[in-house]
């Protein structure tokens, strides 16, 4: 999450324009109670938020109880992509807690086949199956048991490996902290799996060298052959910097894993690519 931010109420110059607006200490004298009740109640790793106690969001912009205004870069950590309280989406959620329908993953729903069959509108050409989860992490999971169980009908118990990005984020549970590329967050492990690497992410500014070639070169210093591949596991950009990859050089790394029977997995992707399904 970052670095833990100071809670001390500072005096901060006033803004007043169509997109802002700060006409207090921040963080607000009254928010502390809110700030210091998380900071017993949560874990450490939650305390490089800004200390900014939300009350409500609309569309771009989050207010709180104290006439401050911003507008939201975070996106809502990527889930807001149609806006906050969108009346669409408000009306939706109210129709749906009014059915009384809050679960169903047990068992079929209507709701579930519609939703599947809109998703796989929305996606790329060649992806056929929806599988629904409840987070990132949990998706990170399946997709990379998905990869190697593929890899081992392709190749045998050899080819397993999982390729990640430096700097990359996957999720908090064990395997997604090991394809990523953040080596802060896996201290914890100790015995990380040695099938597991990653390469530089070609964002032409912690790597100036941008091309597929630096990602071959990596694989082969590393000690992996195509043939021990059985997935990768790449941002198009990554939501850290946000750094982007090249367009030439995610076509090339979806060429090789298509040549050479490996899964590519996207995650957090970009639009160009996600709408148009085109590398």
């Amino acid at each position: 999450m970052g670095k833990e931010f100071n809670i001390t109420p500072r005096t901060v110059p006033r803004v007043e324009t169509k997109f802002r607006r700060i006409i207090s200490q921040l963080p607000h004298p009254d928010s502390l109670a809110t700030l210091e009740k998380l900071r017993q109640l949560e874990p450490q790793s939650m305390r490089g938020q800004p200390p900014l106690v939300w009350d409500r969001a609309e569309d771009i912009f989050v207010y709180d109880k104290y006439g401050n205004k911003w507008l939201d870069w975070s996106s809502g950590v990527l889930v807001t992509n149609c806006g906050h309280a969108a009346p669409e989406v408000r009306e939706a959620i109210i129709d749906q807690v009014n059915s009384g329908l809050l679960h169903n993953y047990v068992f079929p729903s209507e709701e579930r086949a519609a939703l599947a069959e809109y998703l796989l509108k929305l996606a790329p050409k060649g992806l056929d199956k929806v599988f629904l989860l409840t987070t990132g992490s949990e998706a990170t999971e399946c997709a990379i048991k998905l990869a190697r169980a593929h890899g081992i009908r392709q190749g045998g118990n050899k080819k397993i490996g999982i390729v990640g990005a430096e700097r990359g984020f996957h999720g908090r549970t064990l395997g997604a902290q090991q394809a990523g590329g953040i080596s802060g967050q896996k201290g914890w492990i100790v015995n990380e799996d040695p099938a597991i690497v990653q390469v530089p992410f070609p964002d032409g500014y912690w790597t100036e060298d941008t091309s597929f070639d630096l990602f071959l070169a990596t694989l082969k210093k590393k000690g992996l052959q195509p043939q021990n591949v059985a997935g990768v596991m790449f941002e198009t950009y990554q939501g850290v910097g946000p750094d982007f990859a090249p367009v030439e050089y995610i076509r090339q790394l979806a060429a090789w894993c298509k040549e050479n029977h490996i899964v590519l997995i996207f995650d957090e992707v970009q639009s160009n690519f996600g709408r148009t399904g085109k590398f």
